[in-house]
């Protein structure tokens, strides 16, 4: 290699590690032909072969590796990119790879990233919101020689399966079963916290491991205005589990003083990372947690996203047995993550050069069948989205000294959901059908969704009108409505109303969707600010 490898890396959890033709830095776990797979073992199962065979699917797990060979240097994500990995050329030419990204004077904005990020909340593919450097994408790696090659080693646009529900959901079953034996084995011996919100994602992972005997173990909690539903909901579900159960009360004043804090700039620059939007809805709790508790290196088990694997964000109009258009996948992929902001006289982002640049993505395939489509817009959903803002969320634990793992992005359950067929997968109806069948008492037996839950189809040609008139109307009420009592990061409503506009660029932008929507305005704000 003519270049040279520059590593630095930011977590304490990055271990070195040095095989017969190669050496690098490793931080996580994965399981390999039954073999459980981390730093100190890693020499010992993975052979040169093995890692220049590209057969990452292979390895199930959280995880991110850098490997030097003598002619490379080989950089790897996991199929969610748990553990983000950025690299750019440095002032001598040299590479430069770090797990971590920290604006400075003189970075340059990316513009098309600026973009991105503040309609959706995220940059797109392997770019940043900074010119000079770049990361790798969810479910790749990237080889670095004179040139920097990114490649993916799977796709979720699989051919789909057919059998009868019981069929899958006994498969299902097991799926569960076995990662989740696996989960209580690695943490049989840790102080486990889990996110309860009510949501039958978390409700499952509380429900499994306290069936492993692991109920001592778990600490629960929930957040929010005094008596919304979803922490109503959590404690019922804790008391009847026997679960250590915390509640921290938000109210607009607690956001208005952390939104101004130094802790919550930090906090901002640390998880970012320049590539999505800072979680913001468990940074308080999960300090004030911390504190309480006096949690050491923890691990914190978020529900995400099990809803979406199991096809909760797949369009009613998505599963129509048709041929698609380019266009008609062009606008699922928009409807659902381009509406951060509204551009003021324009009904959609198509002719925006982010909105054409959705066909890179969706021309990487070809026979659009509803069975491909659905595939299409969930993997989309999963490298972007997903894997860049949700996952990522997963930061704001760390940025409190503790630890995390996704149980429900298990790759086993990524596996079994991409041969599911799109009617058994729509609202979730073959996961729903599932969960009833293993916990009856708290899942119910749901029914099989039609046509009849899309709006869309409901409300015909005036749904555009009226999903017009509700959003503006439901924009003046968020002030006070909002369980979470998150726009008090504006002291008073007059500032929040004021804050519902702004021009960029010569456009007018409008109609935010939700607390995202700001934050993302003032992220770019402040990326600026500290780059000039």
């Amino acid at each position: 290699m003519s270049k040279k490898c520059i590593t630095n890396l930011r977590h304490k959890d990055f271990h070195t590690i040095k095989g017969v033709g190669y050496e690098g830095f490793f931080r996580g776990y994965f399981y390999y032909e039954n073999q459980y797979v981390t730093h100190e073992n890693f020499a010992s199962i993975i052979n040169e072969e093995i890692l220049t065979s590209n057969d990452f699917a292979k390895w199930n797990g959280e995880y991110a590796l850098i490997y030097t060979t003598p002619v490379e240097t080989k950089l790897v994500t996991d199929m969610k990119r748990s553990i983000p990995l950025f690299y750019m050329e440095d002032q001598s030419g040299n590479w430069l790879v770090q797990d971590y990204i920290q604006p400075q004077e003189g970075l340059n904005m990316n513009p098309e990233a600026e973009e991105e990020f503040l309609i959706t909340g995220f940059v797109f593919r392997e770019k940043t919101l900074f010119k000079e450097w770049s990361q790798v994408p969810a479910v790749s790696y990237v080889t670095l020689q004179e040139k920097a090659v990114q490649a993916y080693y799977y796709s979720y646009v699989l051919p789909k399966e057919t059998e009868p529900i019981d069929t899958f959901a006994d498969e299902l079953k097991t799926v569960f079963h076995d990662l989740f034996d696996d989960l209580a084995s690695r943490l049989k011996d840790r102080q486990i916290v889990i996110p309860l919100s009510g949501g039958y994602d978390s409700r499952l992972i509380a429900l499994a491991l306290v069936e492993r005997g692991l109920k001592d173990n778990i600490i629960a909690f929930t957040y929010g205005r005094p008596g919304n539903g979803e922490s109503t909901v959590s404690k019922q579900i804790a008391d009847k589990l026997g679960l250590k159960w915390k509640y921290f009360a938000y109210d607009k004043k607690m956001w208005e003083d952390m939104y101004k804090s130094d802790e919550w700039k930090d906090y901002v620059v640390y998880s970012s990372n320049a590539v999505s939007v800072a979680h913001l809805q468990d940074f308080p709790s999960t300090k004030l947690l911390v504190e309480e508790e006096g949690l050491q290196d923890a691990v914190f088990l978020p529900g995400h996203s099990l809803d979406y694997l199991a096809g909760g964000h797949l369009p009613y109009e998505s599963i129509v047995d048709k041929q698609f258009e380019k266009s008609e996948i062009q606008t699922f992929i928009m409807n659902k993550h381009f509406r951060l902001w509204e551009l003021t006289g324009k009904d959609s982002y198509a002719e925006t050069d982010i909105g054409k640049g959705l066909y890179q993505d969706i021309e990487a395939y070809s026979n659009y069948t509803n069975e491909r489509v659905t595939s299409l817009i969930d993997e989309w959903n999963w490298r972007e989205r997903q894997a860049k803002f949700i996952i990522n969320s997963v930061r704001v634990y760390e940025y409190f000294g503790q630890g995390w793992s996704i149980p429900l992005w298990d790759d086993r359950l990524i596996h079994f959901f991409s041969k599911i067929p799109a009617d058994l997968k729509y609202k979730k109806y073959l996961y729903d059908y599932t969960l009833h069948q293993m916990y009856p008492e708290f899942y119910p037996l749901p029914q099989k969704p039609g046509p009849e839950n899309s709006l869309k189809n409901k409300y015909g040609i005036l749904y555009p009108l009226l999903r017009k008139i509700y959003r503006k109307k439901n924009l003046y009420r968020k002030y006070f409505d909002e369980p979470m009592e998150w726009y008090g990061i504006y002291p008073t409503y007059k500032q929040y109303v004021q804050s519902l506009t702004f021009k960029r660029n010569g456009q007018k932008y409008e109609h935010p969707y939700n607390i995202n929507s700001f934050i993302v305005k003032d992220m770019i704000e402040m990326m600026k600010e500290i780059t000039k």
